[in-house]
C-alpha cells in the first residue's frame, strides 16, 4: 500500500470549502478531471452515498463515501482499472479541512492498494497522482476565490 499528501491554504471560510470540496456538483465545476457524475440517493452525501461518473484519464468509476464528518474530512473509495474491466487496485482519497483564521487549510491523502497489474504499475500511477495534486489543489483555489 502506498500513500501521499498534499496541503493547501484556500482563503475561504471552513464550511464553504468542504461542502465544494465534498459535493460532486461542486467537483464537476473545479475538478477538470470530472466530466459527468451521478449520485445515488439523492441529497446530502452521507456514509452511504455512492457516486458513478466518467472521469478524464480512467473512463467511469463508481466512487463510495465513508466517514464522512460534516466540516471535518471526508474519505471517497474506488476501483482503478485498465479499459473499465482491468483491475488495478483501489484508491481511497481523504479529505480533512480545518480554519487557519479566515483561511482553511486542506489536506488531502491519497492512498492506493495496487491488485494485480496495478503492482507493476504502481511507481507510474502513484507519479501521476503526485504530479495531480497541486494541479487540484490549483484548481481548486482558483473555482472558490472566483465565485
Amino acid at each position: 500500500m502506498s500513500q501521499l499528501s498534499g496541503q493547501a491554504l484556500i482563503d475561504a471560510p471552513l464550511g464553504e470549502v468542504y461542502r465544494k470540496l465534498l459535493e460532486p456538483s461542486e467537483q464537476l465545476r473545479w475538478n477538470s478531471l470530472y466530466l459527468a457524475v451521478q449520485v445515488n440517493p439523492s441529497g446530502e452525501i452521507t456514509n452511504r452515498t455512492v457516486m458513478t461518473g466518467t472521469f478524464k484519464g480512467s473512463g467511469k468509476a463508481t466512487v463510495s463515501f465513508e466517514k464522512v464528518i460534516r466540516d471535518q474530512e471526508f474519505t471517497h473509495r474506488s476501483q482503478m482499472k485498465l479499459f473499465n474491466s482491468i483491475a488495478l487496485g483501489e484508491f481511497r482519497h481523504k479529505y480533512e479541512v480545518a480554519a487557519q483564521g479566515e483561511q482553511t487549510l486542506v489536506t488531502q491523502t491519497v492512498t492506493f492498494e495496487p491488485r494485480g497489474l496495478g503492482k507493476l504499475l504502481e511507481r507510474v500511477i502513484l507519479n501521476g497522482f503526485s504530479n495531480r495534486l497541486p494541479e487540484s489543489f490549483a484548481e481548486f483555489g482558483r473555482y472558490v476565490n472566483t465565485l
